[in-house]
């Protein structure tokens, strides 16, 4: 199937632009002077001038009407169809000769399309564009399918119809945030398809740990994704954390993002255990401070890391770091904590 042109998106416009007055938006003409007529109630025309009325008060800065955020500028997207969701295909202006790319899975609620409406998101993915990675922005084949079977065949097809569309390198990075962390690591470790490096942001990578826990709508969501009476054990081979503690997958070049004051994927048992066994001398690890999905934790530095983790993997690439936010530290010993501010307004769950 040819894949459709995806038109850039006029949220901004679209949000900032007023609708149309009504008739009853719009103020009557004033009568010409001849035609107006003391009713009863008038004063007489020779009355005393009446004292004029208070003027409004302005309006305070405060109760003007913010704009919206600006969205990071994006090329046109190829947008795949599927019943579970369109994934978007972004490409950098040029591959020269061939480009790498990057999968990105989503976080417990988000979707692809709602993704492209997230400022942080977008920035994100417009600046692994600009260092030439291909980015396909994946549906997961929903909102919250916790790493489950059918996300993992929704991934292997958008993939395998987007390393068609352009002149691909053979190197696959997945960048998982939050829920996103299952499918990322799941994709490399069964092999679903070849994956060269990981990239995980406060990242759910204990499985076990969700199904056993207090949150119940997390539990719910769960035995939908999986189709699992409650209590029930979870299948083999679907816990990146326990069930792949391998000499294989601990060679993973993996780059971890994650806070200690993460109350909702708590980062000792998931990103910082799995970071703990790794082997690859290109794994990293970035200790933030802040809730889970905190602000800072997409901003610039993130992506200075990605691209850093990214470079070491790419042979013809250079790292170009700016200036980073947070200490990192190669291989597994630990790095002293970073700034963070509190998330982006409206980010879901886990």
């Amino acid at each position: 199937m040819k894949p459709a042109l995806f038109p850039p998106l006029l949220l901004t416009a679209l949000l900032a632009a007023g609708s149309p007055a009504s008739a009853q938006d719009v103020p009557p003409a004033p009568a010409p002077p001849s035609s107006v007529q003391p009713s009863p109630t008038s004063p007489p025309q020779d009355a005393a001038p009446q004292p004029p009325a208070t003027p409004a008060i302005p309006a305070s800065p405060q109760d003007a009407p913010t704009a919206p955020p600006l969205l990071p500028e994006l090329p046109e997207a190829l947008r795949f169809a599927h019943p579970l969701g369109e994934a978007f295909l972004f490409l950098p202006a040029a591959c020269a000769p061939s480009c790498s790319l990057v999968v990105v899975s989503h976080s417990r609620g988000m979707t692809a399309d709602l993704s492209l409406t997230r400022p942080h998101l977008r920035a994100i993915y417009a600046r692994l564009l600009g260092a030439g990675f291909a980015v396909l922005v994946s549906n997961d084949a929903g909102p919250t399918t916790w790493g489950a079977p059918q996300a993992l065949t929704y991934l292997a097809e958008m993939r395998a119809r987007a390393i068609q569309s352009f002149a691909f390198s053979g190197r696959t990075y997945n960048f998982g945030y939050s829920m996103g962390g299952l499918p990322a690591l799941l994709t490399a470790y069964l092999p679903v398809y070849p994956v060269s490096g990981v990239m995980l942001l406060d990242a759910e990578v204990n499985l076990t740990d969700v199904w056993t826990g207090p949150n119940a709508t997390f539990r719910a969501d769960m035995s939908a994704a999986y189709d699992l009476p409650s209590g029930a054990p979870l299948p083999r081979a679907r816990d990146p954390y326990n069930d792949f503690a391998t000499p294989e997958a601990a060679r993973l070049p993996i780059l971890v993002v994650g806070s200690a004051e993460d109350r909702v994927v708590p980062f000792a048992r998931n990103g910082e255990a799995l970071f703990a066994r790794t082997t690859s001398p290109q794994s990293r690890i970035v200790r933030l401070t802040g809730p889970h999905l905190g602000g800072t934790h997409f901003g610039p530095a993130l992506v200075d890391e990605m691209l850093a983790f990214l470079a070491g993997l790419e042979p013809a690439r250079k790292a170009v770091p700016e200036t980073p936010a947070a200490p990192v530290t190669p291989g597994p010993s630990p790095a002293a904590p970073g700034p963070a501010t509190p998330g982006p307004p409206g980010e879901e769950g886990r």
